[in-house]
């Protein structure tokens, strides 16, 4: 029995062990991917802030 109960607290933690890592990979992924988009964002803002500005300046 004991060593049925020592078996399944290691598989237990090889098993919470693989998830955290899974949980810390699949999290590293999402954050780069948001860094991505964010990148994208800030490029898509300047380039409608410049076409802003023109519009601006051939109002007046």
């Amino acid at each position: 029995v004991s060593e049925l109960l020592e078996s399944g607290k290691t598989m237990f933690k090889d098993l919470c062990n693989e998830f955290e890592e899974k949980l810390i990979m699949i999290h590293k992924e999402q954050v780069e991917k948001w860094q991505e988009e964010i990148k994208e964002l800030r490029a898509l803002d300047a380039s409608n802030e410049e076409a802003n500005a023109l519009l601006q300046n051939a109002r007046y």
